[in-house]
């Protein structure tokens, strides 16, 4: 433990996207600028890394399903394995398919949003559906407390999720 104590205290605070330590010559040395390239292009790559994997899932609804035959059968290519035959150190093309598949990630949450009411209106609808058939049973026996209650729950539903 003293030996590190020792070490660290030797070694100067530098900036190590600019600078690197030495232990040959013992002192700081300033990056190559084909280091400072190397390091740009390792964050360039882990932050692409990192978007990517936020919006894998919606690989199938951009670049389609690929299917290969076996044995005179037709069978669908799982994503994963599609992925890994992608060059990721092809930083270019690497983004142009991240920006794609976030292009349709947010296209499929705007989606979402505008159909979501839409959605819960029709499943409050779906869950008075029987005292509708039980009004309607009882219209026939010239009874209307069914009806009423149906039509009150209706309008709520109305006022809570408007079109």
């Amino acid at each position: 433990m003293g030996k590190v104590k020792e070490l660290e205290s030797e070694i100067p605070e530098f900036n190590p996207e600019t600078h690197r330590w030495d232990w040959e010559t013992k002192e700081v040395v300033a990056l190559t600028p084909e280091e400072i390239a190397e390091i740009a292009r390792r964050k360039r790559k882990a932050d692409l890394e990192q978007r990517f994997k936020r919006v894998e899932h919606s690989h199938d609804s951009v670049f389609g399903v690929e299917t290969e035959v076996i044995n005179g059968e037709r069978h669908s290519i799982h994503r994963s394995e599609r992925i890994a035959e992608w060059d990721r150190d092809d930083l270019d093309d690497f983004e142009q398919k991240v920006l794609k598949l976030e292009a349709a990630k947010k296209e499929m949450d705007d989606e979402e949003v505008r159909e979501r009411p839409m959605l819960d209106r029709r499943n409050e609808y779906r869950k008075i559906d029987e005292l509708l058939l039980e009004a309607i049973a009882e219209k026939q026996e010239n009874k209307a407390g069914k009806m009423d209650e149906y039509l009150r729950l209706r309008a709520d539903i109305k006022t809570r999720f408007p079109k």
